[in-house]
């Protein structure tokens, strides 16, 4: 067990310090790629956002034991002390220099980890001094000497490994699910956010940023020079379940896809654009549904991108889920053929276009109100096709109520509805359902969000006395 903690901790170390893919990390990846998609579906329901970071964890258990079960068996072959004598003072001097490599966090909830993992560290250095100095020169003592050195280093490395890893953890664990009381923009602080990378998003330096094309490349000074455009668009990721709140709606600014691919050549036989972002993350996406309005954006409700919404550059497709939509873009080439992205190869759709979807916000589910009057609110969201009804049934669905739609304020940006109606006392099930502007009407029937979006009508139940 030790010796598989102290060659993860080096990994960890590593990876903070070179970018370095974690072991856990790749494990997970080839684990979901191993589990039949049904299988996946479930977790990620059960789980939700922790589904990730809980899978970087299992990981991590794993591979300890892994190494654990071979420490056993080579036990009889290798001197183990001085083995553990030398990772551990190799983890030590990995560990500091994390520390050292890093500036302190921006924000007070950081400054007090900093000092006590600082803290910890000094006196876990202290106790591995004091065992080598007062251990005497007879074999006896080695095993002390050794101990001292060994719990010293674990200590460190572990420490070292919290505070390399503090705000890529922070990222990691920050995949967070939207508001249950929306506004018509969403603030960034409640925007959702859900990624792929585990053991942390990239933060990438608008210096050295580079939009590779194919016979140039555009700094981040370059691309801000260019034409911008400003889009109000509601993103959803595809494994919003019915109900959730895996959406949010921004105000988006960047340059028109089509003017930054004018900078370059495209192959009259391309028919596909090809995207890879910092983190490896790939996407494809056809050429002729490119139209005037997706966008490179830079900035979202008027501010330059934060680091978890893909700063400095992210694609913004109208009618499709987040999944085609990637951040922390590095990369833009083209295609004869469609060559499938990340989440495509872990048995997602490949066109993923935004299923009509309705929400009831107010009242919460589950609410004991008082019989009479009873304000129902919520959001309707179609993509691109935007939203033309709303409708609430109390009675089994037999029967639908019209909402009131707010007025549209972008073609591309969710609908709020309203309903205000007496209903008197008893126990109701709540069902709402969404017309979008073509007027096809929202499927009743249910299905999970793998692989292509959630089906179904939201519903909640009412005790009205």
């Amino acid at each position: 067990m030790s010796a598989g903690t102290l060659a993860l901790g080096a990994d960890y170390l590593a990876h903070a310090v070179f970018g370095i893919p974690l072991l856990p990390e790749q494990a997970g990846y080839i684990l979901l790629k191993l589990l039949p998609l049904s299988t996946f579906a479930s977790l990620l329901k059960a789980l939700g956002v922790l589904a990730r970071p809980l899978l970087l964890v299992g990981a991590t258990v794993v591979i300890i034991a892994a190494y654990g079960a071979a420490s056993m068996l080579t036990a009889r072959v290798f001197p183990r002390g001085y083995v553990l004598v030398l990772t551990g003072l190799a983890a030590l001097v990995s560990a500091i220099v994390a520390i050292v490599a890093f500036s302190p966090s921006d924000s007070w909830p950081g400054a007090v980890v900093e000092i006590v993992l600082l803290a910890g560290m000094v006196a876990l250095v202290d106790r591995a001094v004091r065992g080598l100095a007062t251990a005497g020169p007879v074999n006896e003592d080695r095993r002390i000497v050794m101990r001292n050195i060994f719990y010293g280093a674990v200590g460190i490395a572990l420490l070292g490994i919290g505070y390399a890893n503090v705000r890529r953890f922070a990222t990691a664990l920050a995949m967070k699910e939207g508001s249950r009381t929306p506004t018509e923009i969403t603030p960034v602080s409640d925007f959702y956010v859900v990624s792929k990378n585990i053991s942390g998003d990239p933060v990438v330096d608008a210096s050295t940023w580079r939009l590779n094309l194919p016979g140039r490349s555009l700094t981040y000074a370059e691309l801000l020079a260019l034409p911008s455009h400003q889009l109000e668009l509601t993103l959803e990721c595809i494994s919003n379940e019915i109900g959730g709140t895996l959406i949010s709606n921004g105000s988006w600014k960047g340059p028109r896809v089509s003017d930054v691919l004018a900078l370059t050549s495209v192959p009259s036989n391309a028919t596909w654009m090809l995207m890879e972002s910092a983190d490896g993350y790939t996407e494809s996406f056809q050429l002729r549904d490119l139209t005037p309005d997706h966008l490179l954006a830079t900035h979202l409700n008027g501010s330059a991108l934060s680091s978890m919404h893909g700063f400095p550059a992210r694609f913004i497709f109208p009618g499709r889920y987040g999944m085609k939509q990637p951040k922390w873009v590095t990369r833009v080439g083209f295609s004869a053929s469609d060559k499938p992205g990340y989440w495509e190869n872990n048995g997602w759709d490949e066109r993923a276009i935004v299923k009509t979807m309705s929400r009831i916000d107010r009242p919460t589910d589950g609410a004991a109100l008082a019989a009479g009057a009873i304000q129902f609110g919520g959001i309707a969201f179609a993509g691109s096709r935007r939203i033309s009804g709303v409708e609430l049934s109390w009675d089994g669905g037999r029967s639908w109520q019209p909402a009131d739609l707010q007025p549209e304020f972008s073609p591309y940006a969710w609908r709020f509805w309203q309903l205000s109606t007496s209903i008197a006392a008893g126990h109701y099930n709540v069902k709402v359902r969404a017309r979008d502007g073509e007027g096809t009407l929202q499927t009743s029937k249910s299905a999970a969000t793998l692989p292509n979006g959630a089906d179904g009508y939201h519903s909640i139940t009412l005790d009205l006395a």
